[in-house]
């Protein structure tokens, strides 16, 4: 079982220490199972919040979700060894730490690496970080959107700051009514009236607008046009 093959990598260690590394692995392996409550339903385990603190990419969901991919049966321990600290710079923790790497395959059969580290706090471990190649996947594609969701919001409100400059040189009275910049989200619910063409908006049509709103409303651009958006319960 795992344990054997994790004593046999733990030759060099004192007793002591082999405790606490065979302590750590049977905590991951009761961790890595998934667990019931009273109805019957599969629940989801803890993880340290300290851990989730530190590497907030991925969610105590999130590793556990990714570790559910793996076959379990595929498991074979790779390497075991306790820490005296863990993570670099301002994310560097000292304490309790066991690390443990698996080689295992998900359930398509691909080869996966699989790493978790554990941390015991008043002599119970809790899971503080778990990685796989699969997890890895997820948080680069994520980063991919965010990075490319941040791209596109600059761009509009490169547009929208761009517009609003012409609309209140053309109408020096709008001015009182800010652009939408990250305020508030363009949705049926936040639009008041309908979008117009920048050199067609009239003046006493927005100040109408304003009036159904009981805060501010702000400018934002939809295509090639321009709306005013009013927060859902400020919209009478």
């Amino acid at each position: 079982m795992f344990y054997v093959a994790a004593a046999l990598l733990m030759g060099g260690c004192d007793t002591s220490e082999q405790d606490t590394l065979l302590e750590a692995q049977a905590f991951l392996d009761q961790w890595l199972q998934p667990s019931g409550d009273e109805s019957g339903e599969i629940t989801q385990p803890n993880c340290h919040g300290y851990g989730e603190l530190m590497f907030p990419a991925a969610s105590c969901v999130d590793m556990y979700e990714h570790a559910k991919r793996i076959d379990p049966s595929s498991r074979v321990l790779e390497r075991i060894n306790s820490l005296d600290c863990f993570g670099t710079g301002a994310q560097r923790v000292c304490g309790d730490f066991v690390e443990i790497w698996y080689r295992s395959r998900d359930a398509s059969g691909r080869d996966i690496k699989e790493g978790s580290v554990v941390k015991r706090d008043d002599g119970a471990f809790r899971l503080y970080w778990y990685r796989s190649d699969l997890l890895f996947t997820t948080l680069a594609k994520r980063k991919e959107q965010a990075d490319k969701d941040d791209s596109d919001d600059r761009q509009n409100d490169d547009t929208l700051t761009r517009n609003y400059n012409q609309l209140v040189a053309m109408h020096p009275e709008l001015y009182q009514y800010p652009p939408c910049l990250g305020d508030i989200r363009l949705s049926s619910s936040t639009m008041i009236g309908v979008p117009v063409r920048l050199q067609n908006l009239q003046p006493s049509d927005i100040h109408q607008r304003a009036a159904q709103c009981s805060a501010s409303i702000c400018f934002a651009v939809v295509g090639q046009k321009i709306t005013t958006l009013c927060s859902k319960e400020d919209h009478d």
